[in-house]
């Protein structure tokens, strides 16, 4: 009888103790919207910040009024020995990144993704617009990336793959604005997961791109122009919950002790 307690009571601190490494990285959300409105973005973030809070460590949303707070969340996260993620709505807070790409290198931003960190985002071209001003352009992109890459091309139809109908249930057939060229990635950059699309194999969105090197990721979902029914947070949460928590992250135990099943909102 003992040792069927002793057993029990081994199995549940052992699954506890994998819950908590599951859950050890963290994810920031900044709001402020780029490309498609404010209120669409804060009703998704939030919806999405419920969806995944069993699976993150922590869950902070920072409004546009936050980013000096979004800035020290950055800092933090960036050499916790976690794969955390930072999802941004369609604009790049200066507070991580110059205006104008001023700082070509060791900004907030790109010190984050360079040392194996995760940067999401939704909405307008990624890294385009800062603050409501489109500054940076098409080198905010390519300054973080240090490729030569685009994201051209409105009405781009985009269908769904295997890999989508596997991690992403959720996500049907749509026309993207802001794909990734797949014929621009280049090495030390691949493409790590494709959720979607066109025709031909050159375009591509959802998707997931990754540093070889670094072990960096960059992922877009849906960067539509105005399209504020796109269905985000159903979809980028299935994204995290099916795929990146329990393929692409690496977590410590120091942290899972500290932050499991917590969830933060601003």
């Amino acid at each position: 009888m003992k040792f069927k307690w002793f057993l029990v009571a081994t199995i549940a601190i052992l699954t506890l103790a994998y819950a908590g490494l599951v859950m050890a990285w963290d994810v920031a959300i900044s709001t402020h919207a780029g490309w498609w409105s404010q209120a669409a973005a804060d009703k998704e973030m939030a919806a999405l910040a419920d969806k995944i809070k069993g699976i993150a460590g922590t869950v902070t949303i920072f409004p546009q009024d936050k980013q000096a707070d979004l800035a020290t969340w950055v800092k933090n996260n960036t050499n916790d020995g976690d794969n955390d993620i930072l999802l941004l709505c369609g604009q790049l807070p200066k507070t991580i990144y110059a205006p104008g790409n001023t700082q070509k290198d060791d900004s907030l931003a790109e010190l984050f993704l360079n040392v194996g960190n995760t940067i999401l985002n939704t909405g307008d071209y990624m890294f385009y617009v800062v603050d409501g001003q489109g500054s940076n352009g098409d080198a905010g992109l390519k300054t973080i990336m240090n490729i030569d890459t685009t994201m051209w091309d409105d009405n781009t139809p985009m269908k769904v793959t295997a890999d989508g109908k596997k991690y992403t249930p959720s996500l049907k057939d749509y026309t993207c604005d802001r794909p990734w060229h797949l014929n621009e990635i280049v090495d030390p950059w691949k493409p790590l997961l494709i959720l979607a699309q066109n025709d031909a194999g050159t375009r591509a969105e959802p998707a997931i791109m990754i540093n070889t090197k670094t072990k960096g990721m960059l992922g877009t979902f849906y960067q539509t122009a105005g399209q504020d029914d796109d269905p985000r947070a159903v979809v980028i949460s299935e994204f995290i919950n099916s795929y990146f928590s329990t393929t692409a992250v690496q977590p410590t135990s120091e942290k899972a002790s500290t932050t499991w099943g917590a969830l933060k909102v601003r």
